[in-house]
């Protein structure tokens, strides 16, 4: 896909957004982003600076704080979303994909990945329940490389019980680490997702770009379930 049609892509995904906003979980009505945004004033850049308990709760939608590497911190809002995929995204024309907590598609970010696709289960969920290494291959797109269906091979294992804190509040998780290697690029790294009880990603450090740093993300305000 070339840069212009990507950026169209993007354009009609923002038209889409507010009629995706109406129907969001039991968030009634679309948000008012002027008024979302004019409360958190922080961009993707910068030095780094988290999300405050004040900014999160004025916001009455479920959100997402995201950190690139070490840089400040943003709030990405639900847009909408269904059968485990949630689309996040902000006034600043940003707009992540996930499913169950893994990042499988960005846009408005300076590096992007167009689709992750998995032979099976996401193995991440599957570890955090016990039991021995999961083993998984799964496949990336990254059109401003020109590379498309880039393998990896991964094993997500369990560390056992570890809480986070969020916004100041200890949240019991149990932290899962996945290391993955490209047999057809030189491309290797770890991730980490703290998963709840209730197969909630809170938190992840996800390396969603070979030639950009990790994704930080935490939930701020749950998605309803």
């Amino acid at each position: 896909m070339s840069a212009h049609r990507h950026m169209i892509v993007f354009g009609a995904l923002a038209l889409a957004l507010p009629l995706a906003l109406s129907g969001c979980g039991s968030q009634s009505g679309a948000p008012d982003w002027d008024q979302i945004y004019g409360m958190v004033r922080g961009q993707i850049t910068g030095s780094a600076k988290d999300v405050t308990l004040e900014q999160a709760a004025a916001i009455p939608y479920a959100t997402l704080g995201v950190r690139i590497g070490d840089g400040q911190e943003a709030i990405v809002v639900l847009a909408g979303g269904a059968a485990g995929d949630r689309l996040w995204t902000s006034k600043a024309r940003i707009a992540i994909t996930t499913r169950h907590g893994r990042v499988i598609k960005t846009a408005g970010l300076p590096r992007n990945i167009d689709n992750v696709s998995f032979s099976g289960g996401d193995p991440v969920l599957e570890a955090a329940q016990g039991g021995p290494p999961r083993e998984s291959t799964r496949a990336s797109d990254f059109w401003d490389l020109n590379r498309y269906q880039v393998p990896l091979r991964c094993v997500a294992a369990s560390k056992g019980p570890e809480s986070v804190t969020i916004l100041g509040k200890a949240i019991a998780t149990t932290r899962v680490d996945e290391t993955c290697q490209s047999s057809t690029m030189d491309w290797s790294f770890t991730d980490s997702f703290w998963v709840g009880p209730s197969g909630l990603v809170w938190k992840s450090i996800q390396h969603y770009h070979p030639d950009y740093d990790p994704l930080e993300l935490e939930v701020l305000r749950p998605p309803a379930q």
